[in-house]
């Protein structure tokens, strides 16, 4: 998903699951990053910064972007049985 705004500066792009964003923004809520990504609920993902391994605990979290950074989502919610 686009969520380029126009401010002056370059667009960042990143990557989550491989799947690339873009945004004008060098700061993105954990909860942004995810719903722009398209993770729903959110609540029942995580998100980790690929290089660094960094989990993040809190959906607030602000986080800093750099161009071509990369996150993966993992499911943290529950998994129906039969």
């Amino acid at each position: 998903m686009d969520t380029a705004q126009h401010n002056g500066h370059d667009p960042i792009h990143y990557f989550v699951n491989g799947e690339e964003q873009t945004t004008a923004e060098h700061k993105r809520s954990v909860h942004e990053i995810l719903a722009d990504a398209g993770f729903s609920p959110v609540e029942e993902y995580q998100l980790t910064r690929d290089e660094g391994h960094h989990t993040y605990t809190s959906y607030d979290e602000e986080v800093p972007l750099h161009d071509h950074e990369r996150f993966t989502a993992t499911f943290t919610g529950v998994t129906p049985t039969s």
